[in-house]
């Protein structure tokens, strides 16, 4: 340095000219081989400048918009530069030139790229997914890839090591040399690492710690910490940095640089000061500046010239600060002039021809420069001023909509005009940048969440893209996939046995792809991409070409929503993670239990299917099916038919929300649905008394032959006292709550709610409702403890009168505490924020009245803002913060208890204190039987309803606590699932979510494990193989007395083909032969049931399906057709035939009808063979079974590994509703296959290539192709057995010749 000292060399204002101030300048860096300066600003420009004389503005050079995010880092090299956004990694020449550029999603942004520090000819980047790439910088070639650690903010490579940190607080140590293996890593800071410097074994790391305040922001650390990247383990001495007293200097270190022996160290203020290296960086160093920054910004950009004589520091108001310890100053260390401004001594002559002497426009050897030139005065058109223009006008973005019905025929798209602008044309209007800016990473379309891929498989094909990292594993467990649940760790005797599906813990899983943490917010005023409804895209191959896995990375599965009633897609997940629930349910579904439609066996078997998905997509049709048939459904208006609420998959146009659209929100319906499954599971899974606990029974059922345990489960045994204030009658009654009505917060509620509580001044009842506690804490305790006072009927005055009602909790919940919010019901559709809505608050407590309703709707609505204003985009009435865990204290159950219920924030210090344990008859009292102990209660789970109209219809997702990570969140929008923040999750600020349910669990539930591994104990989840060997039906009763009528079987049933199976005659027969044959299964025996047991038990299966409700489709002016839902199908017969060789190979043992009573819209009899009558009951000449039992049996070959041979699996059991390991497929469709051909090969085909064989000559018969793929199968296997691994190409490519040589049709006769 020179002794002239730090001075202030320029300043440097960049502004956009159609902007009103500049854009961030989040990269700043300077050219090591030329006197360039490099900016990147938040809009993803890059601009290069030149110093200019003192207190002159720099010289722009050029600019170029290179990213559509902003720009994080930029490393120059020789005559290029590498640029690091969040959207693209990038090597550009200093005139612009793009070398390459590789891109990714905004869900997978790239966080932190580093250049090797020796030779700058490769680079590595990693994502926020933990994905890391090491780079050629010449090509752009992906030299190695490895995965490292999620989030990563900062990274520094060498020859030996990369050194890396953690958005976490961690610093990690990899080997490049050894495909960058982990070598050491250790914990440096509790919040995020924000900058790394290295000076030969040295690390100087700084960044923040977590805030001890209630939000728990990060706060900057006044520590350097100094590593020695040898040792990790060992930390040198920290550098401790602190302003004077009599200075005012923020001391928040956020960039590190060393240069020239010096360490520089520079502060959120932009105030930069330097430590000598010699010294460990304990000596305070010679050089500091002092940049004056704005009052509202601060630095976000700082860099030391490579000739250690300039320092360049960048603020959040884009401007440049310039810094110089030289009167003259040099950026690189040779000096020399930028490249593209010189020029070539070998583009010039070396002598120049006299003036006026002609020169040949062909000789290369003059330059054009000597070309004489008028004298003008004026600038002319080719000088380069200050303004500067985007070269080239993006294309602007078509709007979605037009987009979304788009119907291409020969290279031209035809579209409906939305009448929103001029026929034919798309206007580009002002502020045509910021639209293309948001255009790719908007809220549009789904590019950020599919990583850019097609959605359909078959394209992904066509187009050669690697095929995406699945979720489904490719191995199965003994348990066929366990899950977990929230609480802690599982007992032994639930996970007993080969199928305890309701295990907690997960063995023997391979390790999954890291998913991506979504911690960003949209912009304000637009739904996150993840939080909108999720659609689910047709191509011609139908449902089955989408590829789900795009939207999960997970091992948990989501549920598709494009089926009716699919709201309840975020109840089912929630039931899903409560352990104790999800074992009950798996014990009641592996029982006799005899009821087709019953709730319960229905949960349990989707949960053992979302149990043993292992992440692949999963729906609940026949749950769902079944809720519609139930009467009690009907009634109470949970059905979207009956209630007028939204339709899945309806458009944005059409969808209301609320009372506006005549009917309920789906807040509020997900709150009854709630409800209605806990009541209904509850009356349908009793287990006797002699098998549970004998302390948790109570005292006036101990003697009852059953007893409800789900009530233990979810809710609270609640006590209502009615007081008379005339004659004082009391009467009590003791009931059981599931859920808890939450009152709204301050300012919100009716007035009409205060004054029903007997106060007659209208003005101490507004008085009244001011002073209630805002806090969630305080809702909780005032909603678990309630005094209300209603007009009613006196039995012992003989009168009307107010009588006082008292409900207050007489014991804490032993499992989970479900609190319903209140919702939310509009006049009008809502807005998407922009502008005051009016609101109503849509009480669903029992005693609600309609003056009630009518005066919230008056004073704003639960939604509305604190001052009861109304709805929109800045804030919203909860306006706080979800407590993540609080403890619940009930008083003793006397009268005089002035608090019988306390809730009040959780001291983490005593959580881990044990129950008070009473001894009486020799068994076990828990605390929360006897009351009055502190339970702490965490929040594990919690329903949103997101409302945003304009982009699509109101629909409901879920955030739960991650069971194998308790500190992590996990977010299910339908078939989406992402890992997401707790601060996302906790955080009730924004206007168009609006909370539902919330779960919270009891931290202590060792009573209700123990009742519900007595129940596990004596049923277990083990679904009995006599359903196979000795199979029957509930409907066999209705049957019979069908075939005493054959001979009155009217004339219209009659068949033409009398001796066909099913006929009247070949029925009865057949019956009378072997009663317990079902059709023409023959049911294993017992030796082939124990295969099954071992799980060496194989199958051909085949499947045939009616039409429930046809597709719906729009057909264009031109002919084109828009597939809106595909047809709904059900599942009419299945047959199984064994293929484990012997006497009965090839003979099915399955061979099913299913009887349905809803309408049927088509048989597609020449498909299915299915005939009119024949899935009716009574009616049917077939043996019919019910759906359930029909699933049952395909369960129980799923959970004893049972080998499925089959032809279009995938479809079969898509409509089966059962989700099967690939390891246990063998379809015979894929497998001939050709990768070169898209057109699959039909089961007929194949088999007459094969055998010279037709079949399905006239109608389809699941037993005959299930026989014919078995056959088909073993032609394979002699095809590849003990041959080369590409012998089977050859056979492909033979039959795909003669396939096209005959047009894919058969002879007319056999051969």
């Amino acid at each position: 340095m020179d002794d002239y000292g730090w001075i202030e060399y320029t300043q440097n204002w960049d502004a956009v000219d159609d902007e009103s101030a500049a854009w961030p300048i989040f990269a700043v860096a300077a050219s090591t081989s030329s006197e360039l300066i490099y900016t990147g600003d938040s809009s993803g420009r890059l601009t290069t400048f030149t110093l200019n004389d003192p207190e002159a503005p720099l010289d722009r050079q050029t600019s170029i918009l290179c990213a559509q995010t902003s720009i994080r880092h930029i490393c120059p090299m020789q005559a290029e530069v590498f640029v690091q956004s969040d959207d693209a990694v990038q090597v550009i020449t200093n005139g612009g030139r793009k070398v390459f550029a590789r891109t990714t999603s905004p869900n997978d942004a790239f966080t932190a790229a580093a250049i090797s520090q020796d030779s700058k000819t490769e680079a590595f980047v990693c994502t926020s997914a933990g994905a890391g790439s090491l780079l050629d910088l010449a090509t752009g070639r992906l030299v190695k890839r490895a995965s490292v650690e999620i989030s990563s903010s900062v990274a520094l490579l060498g020859r030996e090591r990369l050194v890396l940190g953690t958005a976490d607080g961690m610093l990690a140590v990899r080997d490049p040399r050894a495909a960058f293996n982990l070598v050491q890593a250790a914990t440096v800071f509790g919040g995020p690492v924000v900058d790394l410097a290295m000076h030969g074994w040295s690390i100087f790391a700084c960044g923040a710690q977590s805030g001890q305040d209630a939000s728990y922001q990060p706060v900057a650390d006044t520590t350097i910490k100094v590593y020695d990247v040898r040792n990790l383990s060992q930390p040198l001495a920290p550098i401790e940095l602190g302003a004077e007293e009599d200075e005012e200097v923020s001391v928040a270190p956020s960039r590190l640089q060393v240069c020239d022996g010096e360490l520089w160290i520079c502060h959120d203020s932009g105030y930069a000061e330097t430590r000598t290296l010699a010294s460990g960086g304990q000596e305070v160093g010679p050089s500091y500046i002092e940049p004056a920054l704005d009052e509202y910004s601060f630095m976000s950009a700082f860099c030391i010239t490579p000739s250690g004589q300039v320092a360049l520091v960048a603020d959040t108001a884009g401007i440049l600060h310039v810094w110089s310890s030289s009167e003259e100053p040099l950026l690189s260390r040779d000096g020399r002039v930028a490249d593209i401004l010189e020029r070539s001594d070998s583009m010039h002559s070396s002598e120049w021809p006299p003036c006026g002497q002609d020169v040949s426009i062909d000789d290369e050897s003059i330059s054009l420069s000597c070309v004489e030139m008028p004298a003008i005065r004026e600038p002319l058109l080719s000088r380069m001023g200050t303004e500067r223009w985007d070269v080239g006008r993006p294309v602007s973005f078509v709007d979605p909509g037009i987009l979304g019905s788009l119907k291409m025929m020969d290279a031209v798209g035809y579209a409906p005009n939305p009448r929103t602008g001029r026929r034919n044309q798309q206007h580009y209007g002002r502020g045509w940048r910021q639209r293309w800016k948001g255009g790719a990473t908007g809220m549009d379309d789904d590019g950020e969440l599919t990583h850019g891929r097609s959605k359909f498989l078959s394209q992904q094909r066509r187009w050669g893209q690697s095929a995406n990292p699945s979720p489904v594993y490719s191995s199965v467990t003994g348990d066929g996939g366990s899950v977990s649940g929230y609480g802690s760790a599982p007992s032994s005797t639930r996970d007993a046995g080969a199928h305890a599906a309701s295990s907690r813990s997960v063995a023997g899983s391979p390790a999954m792809k890291p998913a991506t943490v979504v911690t960003g917010t949209a912009p304000s005023g637009k739904v996150p991409k993840h939080m909108q409804q999720m659609r689910i895209a047709y191509s011609r191959f139908g449902v089955e070409d989408f590829d789900f896995s795009l939207y999960n990375s997970t091992r948990w599965s989501g549920l598709e929503g494009n089926i009716s009633n699919a709201y309840a897609n975020a109840l089912l997940q929630l039931l899903f993670f409560s352990a104790e629930f999800r074992a009950l349910m798996l014990s009641h579904c592996a029982s006799n239990c005899p009821e087709p439609n019953c709730l319960s066996c229905q949960l349990g078997l989707l949960f053992r299917m979302l149990a043993s998905a292992n992440g692949a997509s999963c729906h609940a049709t026949l749950l769902l099916r079944v809720l519609s048939e139930r009467p009690e459904a009907a009634a109470l208006a949970l059905l979207e038919e009956l209630n007028g609420s939204t339709a899945a998959g309806a458009t944005a146009a059409t969808a209301t929300v609320g009372a506006g659209s005549g009917g309920l929100s789906y807040a509020l319906l997900a709150q009854r649905l709630m409800r209605f499954f806990l009541e209904q599971t509850n009356n349908e899974c009793q287990w006797p008394t002699s098998e549970l606990p004998l302390y948790y029974l109570k005292p006036d059922t101990g003697d009852a032959p059953k007893q409800r345990v789900v009530e233990h489960v979810f809710g609270f045994p609640q006590q209502t006292r009615t007081t008379c204030p005339v004659c004082k009658t009391a009467n009590d009654r003791e009931s059981h709550v599931f859920s808890v009505d939450l009152e709204p917060p301050q300012g919100t509620a009716g007035l009409a709610s205060v004054l029903a509580g007997g106060l007659v001044s209208v003005k101490r009842a507004e008085s009244q409702r001011n002073s209630r506690k805002a806090d969630m804490l305080g809702l909780i305790e005032r909603s678990l403890a309630r005094l209300e006072t209603t007009r009613a009927w006196c039995a012992c005055c003989k009168k009307f009168q107010l009588l006082q009602t008292e409900k207050r909790i007489t014991r804490a919940p032993v499992g989970y505490l479900a609190l319903n919010f209140p919702a939310l019901a509009s006049s009008q559709s809502l807005s998407g924020g922009g502008g005051s809505v009016a609101a109503g608050l849509l009480s669903n407590s029992a005693t609600a009245t309609t003056a009630e309703t009518t005066s919230a709707a008056v004073s704003g609505g639960a939604l509305g803002t604190q001052a009861g204003s109304g709805l929109n985009e800045d804030g919203c009435s909860w306006q706080m913060t979800l407590p993540t865990s609080f403890e619940l204290s009930v008083g003793a159950d006397d009268e005089t208890s002035d608090h019988p219920v306390q809730v009040r924030a959780a001291d983490h210090s005593d959580a881990s204190a044990a129950d008070a344990v009473a001894e009486g008859d020799g068994a076990l009292c828990p605390s929360s039987v006897l009351g009055g102990a502190k339970e702490q209660f965490q929040l594990v789970a919690l329903v949103s309803s997101i409302r945003d109209v304009r982009r699509g219809p109101e629909h409901l997702i879920v955030h739960v606590r991650d069971p194998e990570d308790p500190t992590a969140w996990l977010l299910f929008n339908d078939f989406l699932v992402q890992p997401v923040t707790e601060d996302s999750v906790v955080g009730l600020y924004d206007w168009w979510r609006v909370p539902s349910i919330a779960i919270y669990a009891n931290a202590q539930r060792q009573q209700l494990d123990e009742v519900v591994d007595a129940v596990c104990r004596h049923h277990p989840y083990r679904i009995s193989t006599k359903i196979l060997t000795t199979p029957k039906s509930v409907l066999d009763v209705q049957q019979l007395q069908y075939q005493q009528q054959l001979r009155q079987q009217p004339s219209y049933l009659q068949r033409s083909n009398p001796g066909r199976l099913g006929s009247p005659s070949s029925l009865q027969n057949n019956n009378n032969n072997n009663s317990r044959m079902r059709n023409r299964a023959v049911p294993l025996s017992k030796v082939e049931a124990g295969l099954l047991e071992r799980g060496e038990f194989k199958c051909a299966l085949d499947a045939e399906f009616v039409v429930l409700e046809e597709a719906k489709m729009e057909v264009f002016s031109d002919g084109t057709r828009s597939l809106h839902r595909p047809p709904m199908h059900a599942l009419a017969r299945l047959s199984a035939v064994r293929a484990n060789g012997g006497d009965l190979h090839g003979v099915p043992f399955i061979d099913d009808y299913v009887a349905i009573s809803r309408p049927i819209a088509d048989l597609a009899t020449l498909y299915s063979g299915i005939h009119a009558g024949d899935l009716a009951v009574g009616i049917s000449p077939y043996k019919l079974s019910t759906m359930k039992e029909v699933y049952k049996k395909l369960r129980l070959l799923v959970d004893s590994h049972c080998v499925f041979i089959g032809h279009g699996l995938k479809h079969d059991f898509r409509v089966c509703n059962i989700s099967v390991p690939i390891a246990l497929q063998r379809d015979t469709m894929l497998l001939f296959q050709s990768p070169s051909h898209i057109r699959p090969i039909s089961l007929r085909f194949l088999y007459w290539y094969f055998y010279r064989k037709s079949i399905q000559t006239r109608e389809h018969s699941s037993v005959e192709d299930a026989q014919a793929t078995l056959k088909v199968y073993e032609s394979y296997c002699k095809c590849v057995d003990g041959k080369p691994d590409d012998a089977i190409e050859s056979v492909l490519d033979a039959i795909y010749t003669v396939g096209a040589n005959m047009s894919w049709k058969l002879p007319d006769q056999k051969i």
